[in-house]
């Protein structure tokens, strides 16, 4: 049975579960079992059986439907939308340098986020990190081994990976094992950190780099308050500075439609909170509303991060040669 015990959360959402990590259906990648993270566009290699570095990756919001509540972690459909697109096309940008590790979770179904200043929406922000708290002291028991950690996420992942980096990292011994965290899609504050810092430069290490991905002269930071103090890295230049980045600095982007990596020219600058781009050129990269590449954020930039996170890896590990 996939379940060591049930619940009830009582605050009017549904019954939520008490995950057994121990089970690998529990997890949507892990590098002992195939899975979609071990997926690689043409050209590419799954390098994940002689990483010596792990990703532990926080997919980001797959339920879509519900007004209330959390996803159920056997719901099929939901995992379905995890594994083929996060877990594919997100998570897989690691397994060049690293092992993954991204577990399933009782995420907070989407409409939480529009209501996330309630009771409701944060109880069931709650549960999902209550299970992304087990994973991960699950995962520090019986995998790590103590090997350096990168930690990643997109969107509530992302959301997620904050609230872990503060109570597991931020000024704590297993910070010494943290190579960076990456987190994209949901807007991070410094303040938000004692210790940690956001990396100012490409092969930094031990920090955090976090930013989301609008067009420019996009409006969001005069709707959304939370991004006029967000810390914004561009992936093209991994600095904070200002200064526009010439797409030239590009390195290949994910194409969505067809999972092939193409050099679709744009540059991109930090604007108010947010990476502002130019238009791709090519690509299937449509927008959300108030020109918001949400949905893009990993797959717009693949190349650079892929490389980026090789570069990291051999910084952290020269450092701690003997």
């Amino acid at each position: 049975m996939r379940l060591l015990a049930f619940f009830i959360v009582l605050c009017g959402c549904n019954v939520v579960q008490a995950i057994d990590y121990s089970l690998q259906q529990n997890w949507a990648a892990l590098p002992t079992m195939q899975d979609n993270a071990d997926w690689t566009p043409e050209g590419l290699s799954n390098n994940q059986d002689s990483a010596l570095v792990d990703v532990f990756f926080l997919h980001p919001t797959s339920a879509f439907t519900g007004f209330k509540g959390n996803a159920d972690i056997d719901d099929n459909l939901v995992n379905k939308q995890t594994d083929k697109y996060a877990i594919k096309y997100q998570a897989s940008v690691f397994n060049g340098s690293c092992k993954i590790y991204a577990p399933r979770y009782q995420q907070a179904v989407l409409n939480n986020f529009f209501t996330k200043n309630t009771e409701r929406a944060q109880d069931a922000f709650n549960v999902a990190y209550a299970d992304i708290k087990t994973a991960f002291e699950y995962y520090l028991k019986h995998y790590n081994n103590g090997r350096p950690i990168i930690i990643a996420g997109h969107s509530q992942g992302s959301k997620h990976a904050q609230r872990l980096l503060q109570e597991f990292f931020d000024g704590k011994p297993l910070q010494k094992q943290l190579v960076e965290a990456y987190i994209i899609g949901f807007p991070t504050k410094a303040s938000q950190f004692q210790y940690l810092k956001v990396s100012e430069k490409a092969d930094t290490f031990g920090g955090y780099i976090s930013y989301s991905t609008f067009g420019q002269d996009s409006k969001i930071a005069t709707i959304a308050p939370d991004y006029n103090t967000a810390v914004s890295v561009n992936p093209l230049s991994w600095t904070t500075d200002k200064l526009f980045v010439s797409g030239k600095e590009h390195k290949g982007a994910l194409q969505p439609k067809n999972g092939k990596i193409i050099h679709t020219y744009f540059g991109a600058k930090n604007g108010i909170g947010i990476v502002e781009i130019q238009k791709p050129q090519e690509g299937n990269f449509v927008p959300m509303v108030m020109k918001n590449y949400h949905t893009h954020d990993y797959s717009l930039f693949y190349m650079n991060i892929r490389e980026n996170v090789a570069l990291r890896i051999k910084k952290y590990l020269d450092s701690i040669q003997p």
